[in-house]
């Protein structure tokens, strides 16, 4: 019986400490989704590399902070606010991947919500590739 006891709290203690360490790879997907859902562009950049890359969707790709910028600046002017929802992410020391669900307010008030998977390459603790898969094209279509 004491053996069982001593296992199971070793067991938790392992958990615990698994979900308390700290990402490898620096940077949490909530900092990323955070800064986007906020808005405003320059907080974003504040977590990108010099050189990084943007791809969202069929867009063209944005590489480095102020292209980055003003591609979020021009999609940010299309809609009201934005909150995502994170349903599960991976990591390694150099990658987040994140399944999410992404809730975009239209200027009418209106809601949709798209799923939507996204890849963020890290170096150095800053990303360096954001990558989001997901079609957008609902977003633009009348509400039913």
């Amino acid at each position: 019986m004491k053996k069982i006891f001593v296992a199971s709290v070793l067991m938790l203690s392992t958990v615990a400490y698994v979900q308390a360490a700290p990402p490898a790879s620096g940077v949490e997907i909530q900092t990323i989704t955070n800064a986007i859902d906020s808005m405003d562009p320059a907080v974003f950049a504040k977590l990108l590399t010099e050189n990084a890359r943007f791809k969202f969707g069929n867009f063209p790709e944005a590489q480095g902070k102020a292209a980055i910028y003003q591609a979020q600046v021009d999609f940010f002017k299309s809609v009201k606010g934005v909150k995502h929802r994170v349903i599960k992410e991976w990591q390694d020391k150099d990658s987040i991947l994140a399944q999410m669900e992404v809730t975009y307010t239209r200027h009418d008030g209106s809601e949709i919500t798209l799923p939507v998977t996204d890849i963020f390459n890290i170096r150095n603790g800053k990303v360096d590739g954001t990558y989001i898969y997901m079609d957008v094209a609902p977003l633009y279509q009348p509400p039913k």
